[in-house]
């Protein structure tokens, strides 16, 4: 028999304690250490900047692995990163940069030019996935430890920036490109603020801090990235301080969020779009054959309310959008015509359909090809992945439904999405982007050359439209080499007015990073664009390496918790008081759980 009078006593005592001791829930672990713990709904799909592509990884790598040059904060120009001073020749086709003094990996090794180099031309060579992009017209020397010459073969308007993840030679170097190629890249060695500790997919990924990183220890210990697969689990953990912050929070509890004083809103805009792809039928399998046919992926085109979408999907948070935003920068999107933008108008997609030949003869509801074909049946991939995957289904499957298609929809993770796509094994998907700040990387995705042509090779899986336009090449070639802004900024709007006309990439709206964070264990936070960028899951995700726990001036506490925490503790307990066992019960399942 459990005495009642023996745990109210338990409490009591609790209670006084923590009037008088001001103990709080905190940054500090019990050993003094700090932990930062960030909660996401997507997961880190691989360690590897060969075999990554969600925004998680990306995360996990600017942490990890520093870059030759570096992006600040406030406005993405280029400053000094591994490098601390470059230099161009007069035709810019030859730069050199100078390396920091002691430069060292997290293991000890030394940190060279040879690094360096090896990663530019390694990566040119073997076409690695989140490097060619930049490196692929770049050879590099290293006439000493300290010197690094990258001389380009064409006008290369990215330079000086070199943001490519530099990975340590003694490590990769030592295996064959096929090794490579699958290689895990969980050895925890790199140069960034924070490497990896412990990696257990689909759950979670652990850093600690890197003594030798060259901007200093940090002041946080750990950092934390948690895989949640329910959006509403994860908004949970923050608000009860399992999670200092989270990312990618649905549109109806962040503006919850908001009007909560124990947390900071962060809506943060770098450019993120989502958009519903067709198959185009350039890729390793073709898609229904009606979508090879521009008239019937203008009519879809047509039948996607996007004003309605970010209204009832989003929950207002976020903007309209009809092309793809290939940058941060919002200048490099082009203002689309009327006869481009293909807006939203039902009756003018259900007339190109009729006029194409694409009629119900059955009565079933559904049009059939040109002269009894098979009926407009397509797949749609919706992602298991976040929350509004779903939603978006809903809301095409009932428009396109209206003008006669109907869609089979078909669920996938993130990770199963990927080689579906590029295998060419769907109709139509609903998934987003998130740009790096020079455009060129996100417009070379379109290229024909990044339509999948191996279904064995997961790196070139880019092209996720399947769609190959040899004019938008022959643009893409144009701006890749002029080094005139005002010039480029043209070629890139006529290369996107041409993709949104296409009808194969029907781009929904601009989505703000959603980020909350608890305001009393943290400062630090940085925001990349300034004022209108995220703290978090940004370009180059600078906050990490500035956070630290408040201040005790700040919070009032010598263990860096705040009031809010003080008073949250005490009012838990009084619940013990007054409702008992569940209170002990449920915390100690949390406990448990961790």
């Amino acid at each position: 028999m459990r005495s009642i009078h023996r745990r109210t006593l338990a409490v009591a005592v609790l209670v006084a304690a923590l009037i008088t001791g001001l103990t709080t829930i905190s940054a500090h672990g019990q050993d003094g250490s700090v932990t930062f713990d960030v909660g996401e709904p997507q997961g880190i799909d691989s360690m590897s900047p060969l075999i990554g592509v969600v925004v998680p990884s990306f995360e996990a790598w600017n942490i990890q692995y520093a870059t030759l040059t570096d992006k600040a904060a406030e406005d993405f120009h280029t400053i000094p990163g591994l490098a601390e001073s470059w230099t161009a020749s007069k035709d810019k086709l030859t730069w050199t940069y100078k390396l920091r003094d002691g430069l060292k990996w997290s293991d000890g090794k030394p940190l060279t030019s040879e690094d360096i180099a090896w990663n530019v031309n390694t990566s040119r060579k073997e076409e690695w996935l989140n490097h060619s992009a930049v490196t692929a017209n770049l050879t590099a020397t290293a006439p000493d430890p300290q010197t690094v010459v990258i001389k380009t073969s064409v006008p290369d308007p990215k330079l000086p920036t070199m943001d490519v993840y530099i990975l340590p030679k003694h490590i990769w170097g030592k295996l064959s490109p096929d090794e490579r190629d699958k290689y895990a890249g969980e050895d925890g060695v790199g140069s960034g603020p924070f490497v990896l500790d412990k990696f257990e997919k689909g759950q979670f990924a652990r850093f600690k801090a890197n003594p030798n990183y060259w901007g200093g220890k940090p002041a946080v210990d750990t950092v934390v990235l948690r895989k949640f697969n329910n959006p509403d689990a994860m908004v949970a953990a923050l608000k009860t301080g399992e999670l200092d912050a989270a990312w990618d929070i649905p549109g109806a509890a962040f503006n919850q969020l908001k009007n909560d004083d124990d947390f900071v809103t962060n809506e943060g805009y770098q450019g993120s779009f989502s958009e519903v792809a067709l198959n185009g039928g350039d890729g390793l399998k073709k898609g229904h054959p009606a979508l090879e046919d521009p008239e019937v992926r203008k009519a879809i085109a047509h039948a996607i309310d996007r004003d309605t979408l970010v209204a009832r999907v989003l929950d207002g948070i976020g903007k309209p959008l009809k092309t793809i935003s290939p940058s941060a920068n919002p200048e490099w999107v082009p203002d689309l015509s009327e006869d481009t933008s293909l807006d939203f108008d039902l009756d003018e997609a259900k007339r190109i359909l009729e006029d194409a030949g694409y009629k119900d003869t059955n009565g079933d509801g559904v049009r059939e090809m040109p002269n009894g074909g098979e009926p407009l049946k397509f797949t749609y991939y919706a992602r298991s992945d976040g929350e509004t995957g779903p939603k978006v289904a809903e809301f095409v499957r009932g428009w396109l439904d209206e003008i006669g298609i109907a869609t089979t929809e078909k669920i996938a993770s993130d990770s199963e999405l990927t080689p579906i796509i590029g295998k060419g094994d769907y109709d139509m998907f609903a998934w987003g982007w998130t740009p790096y700040v020079d455009p060129d990387t996100m417009l070379d995705y379109m290229t024909c050359k990044q339509v999948a042509a191996d279904p064995d090779d997961p790196t070139n899986y880019y092209n996720d439209a399947n769609y190959c336009d040899p004019e938008y090449d022959k643009l893409y070639a144009q701006q890749k080499v002029e080094l005139d802004p005002e010039k480029r900024k043209e070629i890139v709007h006529e290369m996107l007015t041409r993709w949104a006309h296409s009808g194969v990439y029907n781009v929904m709206w601009e989505e703000p990073e959603t980020i909350a964070y608890r305001k009393d264990r943290f400062e630090g936070w940085t925001q990349q664009p300034a004022e209108t960028g995220p703290v978090l899951f940004s370009n180059t995700s600078p906050t990490y390496a500035k956070l630290k726990p408040v201040s005790a001036s700040a919070s009032g506490d010598d263990d860096g918790g705040g009031s809010g925490g003080i008073i949250a503790i005490i009012a838990a307990a009084v619940l013990v008081l007054g409702g008992g066992a569940w209170f002990l019960s449920r915390r100690r399942s949390a406990d448990e759980r961790e």
